[in-house]
């Protein structure tokens, strides 16, 4: 039954306290309608639950009456339980119960399986209620409909078992055919001393008999029987069946063992013949002659002799003869698949040297196979998968089959070969595929050509025009994945003249001020850098933005497109100033010195290659 953790462990507090006794009668039918026995409620606090669980009926409609939520408060929750849940949760959610300011009123009906339940009860006032009415209109009654209270009846307890009188033992011959229900309403009698006669309430606890009505032996029939009071009486029948008929053997009279099988000559007769008896089932067997068991690891004939004897020692005779003989293949040693790498190849004799036979009887060692089909032989050079078709034959002409499989498998890179390393001037830009065409490649089973090269990485197609040591890694794969990996090299120097050209804009701006891509504009426009026309401005690095009020030098480089598409590019150093225009910070000296002389180098380079201008 579902009982509460937090309930469990006040109980066990409880009874730590003060001995709890159930009700003696909670394991019995109530002599009145009133299931709800208050001897067997515990009450601690607002929570009322049955001490022992309460034996109720079986697929039975049950009605509960509680007083009403103006006598048992708020708060009402409600469980009874047993196999299965039948009213659990508050008392306002369980959809089986009608609810009302005077009486609660549910109705539940017991599971085919059902014996005993459950009850636990929750509510505000029910401490107030039980101290003043104790389980007054508390009922759970059959049927349903709630009817008029009745206290709790204590049921009348009969504990005098039933008596079994009649035959202990019953003999029948082999000849007859009787059921047990026969025997037990011809022979057995059950009496008890408040139900009376009971003999048609017999029950059959354990059956030896039954299934062996015409087998010799000796079988005993478990009977019980229980009064109204569930006053429970066993009896043993015991029946003796006999028999009066000889055994029948039945089998070959030749057995084939193989030579290979661990046999004992009694495992032989059990797996190869059929002792039977009118009536016994077990019957005792015994060897006479056996010219096997010395013999049985040697191919021939032997006579084996048994007898067999049933229960009444009736005794049935068989000769015959085992034949032991080899029925079992050859067995390969080794493996059925085997990869041949083109980097080292395999041939058939290298297959055939890895296998090996081995005989239950013969000995095959030096024995060659028999080569039935050979797929492998002449494409020892070309991927694919190939079969060899093999045969191994024994002495008893056992033919062992089996199929090797070779994968030949091309794990060689294709190659490419050229140039490892180029050096040339920055203005002559060349492209990935230049350097490609300066490659070759080759394979030793795939046709690759220079269009299957593709670029792993590349540093140097963004940088074509660009001094510098730049690296492009080519890649090729053939068909089986095998890859082959080619690295360049390459160096683009400086051989063009260089153009000086002094860039005078650095820009100071007090703090009251700001600096922005308009101003900047305005200054080239002025100076004759740009011609007078409209152009698109973008910020390629701003350190200035953010540090307006933060006196320093920052870098600000903008890009400048015109309506034609042509791009140049400036970068100013923005000089913040502090309040009085005057000072820098000493910490900035180191830094701003170098922020000059990247704006120097990186105007001479772009004029280098952009504007090719000289002043």
């Amino acid at each position: 039954m579902k009982k509460k953790i937090y309930i469990i462990l006040a109980f066990l507090v409880i009874l730590t306290l003060k001995e709890v006794n159930a009700t003696p009668f909670s394991a019995y039918l109530p002599g009145g309608k009133n299931y709800l026995d208050q001897a067997n409620m515990l009450v601690q606090g607002n929570s009322m639950i049955t001490i022992d669980d309460m034996f109720v009926k079986a697929d039975t409609v049950y009605t509960l009456t509680l007083p009403g939520f103006d006598l048992l408060g708020t708060g009402i929750h409600l469980e009874l339980s047993g196999q299965e849940n039948y009213l659990l949760g508050d008392i306002d959610d369980i959809t089986d119960c009608n609810v009302d300011p005077d009486f609660i009123i549910c109705h539940f009906t017991t599971s085919s399986d059902e014996t005993e339940l459950y009850f636990e009860l929750y509510a505000s006032q029910l401490s107030l209620y039980y101290d003043y009415y104790g389980i007054e209109a508390f009922q759970l009654e059959e049927g349903a409909a709630s009817t008029s209270y009745e206290e709790y009846i204590n049921p009348y307890i009969d504990t005098t078992t039933p008596e079994f009188s009649g035959a202990g033992a019953y003999v029948k011959s082999y000849q007859t055919f009787e059921l047990i229900g026969a025997i037990i309403a011809n022979h057995v009698v059950a009496i008890d001393d408040i139900d009376g006669d009971l003999s048609n309430q017999v029950v059959i606890v354990t059956d030896a008999y039954t299934t062996n009505e015409q087998t010799v032996g000796d079988y005993d029939v478990v009977l019980s029987v229980s009064d109204s009071s569930g006053n429970e009486a066993f009896f043993t029948l015991t029946i003796l069946v006999k028999d009066e008929i000889a055994p029948v053997i039945i089998g070959p009279d030749i057995v084939d063992i193989s030579v290979d099988e661990i046999t004992i000559i009694d495992g032989i007769i059990a797996n190869n013949f059929s002792m039977l008896d009118e009536y016994d089932n077990i019957l005792n067997d015994y060897v006479v002659v056996d010219n096997y068991t010395a013999n049985k690891r040697i191919l021939g004939e032997y006579l084996v002799s048994f007898s067999v004897e049933d229960d009444s020692l009736n005794v049935a005779s068989k000769t015959f003869t085992v034949n032991v003989v080899d029925i079992t293949n050859p067995v390969m040693v080794g493996d059925n698949i085997y990869n041949s790498y083109l980097s080292s190849p395999l041939y058939l004799s290298d297959v055939l040297d890895s296998v090996s036979f081995t005989d239950n009887y013969y000995d095959l060692s030096g024995v060659d196979p028999t080569i039935v089909v050979d797929n492998f032989s002449l494409n020892e050079l070309v991927p694919g998968t190939y079969n060899i078709n093999i045969e191994m034959e024994d002495g008893s002409n056992n033919v062992l089959s089996e199929t090797l499989t070779i994968n030949v498998i091309d794990d060689v890179a294709p190659i490419i070969s050229g140039p490892v390393s180029y050096s040339g001037s920055y203005n002559n830009a060349l492209l990935v595929s230049d350097f490609v065409a300066m490659l070759n490649v080759s394979d030793n089973v795939d046709a690759l050509t220079t269009d299957n090269i593709y670029i792993i990485s590349d540093n140097y197609s963004n940088r074509v025009s660009e001094v510098g040591n730049y690296i492009i890694v080519f890649g090729i794969i053939d068909i089986n994945n095998n890859e082959d990996i080619h690295q360049l090299d390459i160096t683009l120097f400086d051989d063009v003249a260089p153009v000086i050209y002094v860039d005078n804009y650095i820009v100071t701006v007090n703090l009251s001020a700001t600096f922005n891509e308009n101003d900047a504009l305005k200054l080239l426009l002025n100076s004759n850098e740009l011609a007078n026309d409209n152009y698109t401005i973008i910020t390629l690095i701003d350190e200035y933005k953010g540090n307006e009020k933060t006196p320093g030098a920052y870098i600000y480089r903008l890009s400048f497109t015109n309506e034609n598409g042509e791009v140049f590019e400036k970068e100013f150093l923005v000089k913040v100033a502090d309040t009085d225009g005057l000072n820098i910070s000493k910490d900035l000296l180191p830094r701003n010195i170098a922020i000059y002389s990247s704006i120097f180098g990186y105007s001479v380079f772009i004029l280098l290659k952009r504007r090719k201008i000289v002043i």
